[in-house]
């Protein structure tokens, strides 16, 4: 699993973002490794040339950007180094498991990200503009509430990819090599709709939506505005 949203900037359509990353990082190499395998390709083969879309679409992304973040980073990394060791062992079952590298090192960054401005607050700001975003600056900046809750919904992030890493792992070496793409596709979706669901749920209970207002003084704010 590739978490490839960009946190460093704001972007005008968040919807087509999140369908381009989607179609380029897990429809695209599905297609082209079944397509292949299809044709006659064998699994190691099938495999490398389904790891170029989510290769270009990072690279493009830093040639865009003119700069290279620290996911990007990890994700051209961990690409690269699957691909030259997998010439290396000759096997397929490598390079699957590399999905589990990725989702364990998305993970920990995740975590890491607890001590200075968790992923979720970074996410939250980079995916609006106007009077949300303020909101969610305002909170975060006066809200001791807000703050707890944004640490607490990151570390169910960063917790829940490390134990999706770990299936990948174990999937990628104990099943046929040509069912793993698919499953781990699957996963993604089961996994990525559990935390975004549990995290909702977690965030907007009515309790902690009144008590962020009222330690951010939106509750003056939000009056103000009805008079």
């Amino acid at each position: 699993m590739v978490i490839a949203a960009d946190t460093t900037r704001r972007t005008a359509d968040p919807r087509r973002a999140v369908i381009v990353n989607l179609a380029l990082n897990l429809v695209a190499p599905l297609a082209l490794f079944y397509g292949l395998r299809a044709a006659g390709v064998d699994q190691w083969l099938a495999l490398v040339l389904g790891a170029i879309p989510p290769t270009a679409h990072a690279v493009h992304g830093v040639i865009v950007r003119r700069k290279i973040d620290a996911l990007a980073l990890f994700t051209l990394s961990i690409l690269g180094l699957s691909v030259v060791t997998s010439f290396v062992t000759g096997s397929p079952r490598f390079l699957l498991a590399k999905d589990g590298w990725m989702t364990a090192i998305a993970g920990v960054w995740i975590l890491a990200t607890l001590w200075r401005t968790p992923f979720l607050q970074q996410f939250l700001l980079s995916f609006t503009s106007g009077e949300t975003h303020e909101r969610f600056v305002l909170s975060w900046r006066d809200s001791p509430t807000y703050r707890h809750v944004l640490r607490m919904a990151t570390v169910m992030w960063g917790v829940g990819l490390l134990g999706d890493s770990v299936v990948r792992v174990v999937l990628a070496y104990g099943l046929p090599v040509d069912q793993v793409p698919l499953i781990n596709t699957l996963q993604y979706f089961v996994v990525y709709l559990a935390l975004e669901i549990g995290t909702r749920l977690y965030m907007r209970r009515k309790s902690v939506a009144a008590k962020v207002l009222a330690e951010s003084g939106q509750v003056m704010l939000m009056k103000g505005k009805k008079k």
